[in-house]
């Protein structure tokens, strides 16, 4: 349905600005909460220094259009309190600091240049979103550019990071 960037033989999808926030939002979908997948021990590390927290975190790259534009919303989540993590799949370290310097975006900020965090994750789309309780469990998913400043986003997400 939506066309793919191919990135180190592996096929990383990202929406195009045709289906950016203004036109297709995704939604923020709960699920029941599940454990996290397993393997990162850098992730897993930074997770933990949000012990009891909730965590949202987002998958996403400097060469996806539809990402970037979401990253200043992430960006006033944070700034009200809630705890960001982005990932940067498929991209190139420089490429990601560069872009979140120049968009004054200050969130933490992992890399997963060979896609092991975003394939254990089941991430097939950019940008993606998990919502993390306050335990560490999955309660939610987004696939695709969630409008982070509608308000009826903000209550779901509010709630389920209970």
């Amino acid at each position: 349905m939506f066309p793919s960037v191919l990135r180190a033989g592996r096929v990383t999808a990202c929406l195009l600005a045709l289906c950016s926030a203004p036109f297709c939002a995704a939604a923020l979908t709960p699920v029941e909460p599940a454990a996290l997948p397993q393997g990162d021990a850098n992730l897993a590390a930074r997770l933990a220094s949000y012990a009891g927290r909730p965590v949202l975190v987002n998958f996403w790259a400097s060469w996806c259009e539809p990402c970037r534009e979401e990253m200043p919303a992430l960006q006033a989540l944070a700034d009200r309190g809630v705890v960001v993590l982005i990932i940067a799949v498929a991209d190139r370290d420089a490429d990601a600091r560069r872009f979140l310097d120049q968009a004054g975006v200050a969130l933490p900020l992992l890399f997963d240049r060979e896609q092991r965090i975003s394939k254990a994750w089941g991430v097939r789309l950019l940008p993606y979103t998990v919502v993390l309780d306050g335990r560490h469990r999955v309660v939610a998913r987004a696939q695709g550019v969630v409008n982070w400043n509608a308000s009826a986003v903000r209550e779901q997400l509010q709630r389920l990071m209970r």
